[in-house]
């Protein structure tokens, strides 16, 4: 038995992984345990244990046209 990776990898369909990076290792049968991951990158993590609240659609297009109208002509 040769050395295990761990490798993270997205399940596309019933049977196809696509993993995140190349496995340098010749065809062969391979044993794969599947363990979902936390859906939302660290980042959104971290902002969500510290409170932030993303602004709303609504937000950010007032914000944008705020910044258009200041552009005077």
């Amino acid at each position: 038995m040769g050395k295990t990776e761990i490798v993270t990898g997205t399940l596309v369909d019933d049977h196809t992984v696509a993993l995140d990076k190349p496995v340098r290792l010749r065809p062969m049968k391979v044993r794969v345990a599947i363990e979902p991951l936390d859906e939302k990158p660290k980042i959104h993590a971290a902002q969500a244990a510290r409170g932030h609240c993303p602004p709303s659609r609504e937000e950010v297009d007032h914000r944008i046209q705020s910044e258009r109208e200041s552009w005077g002509d």
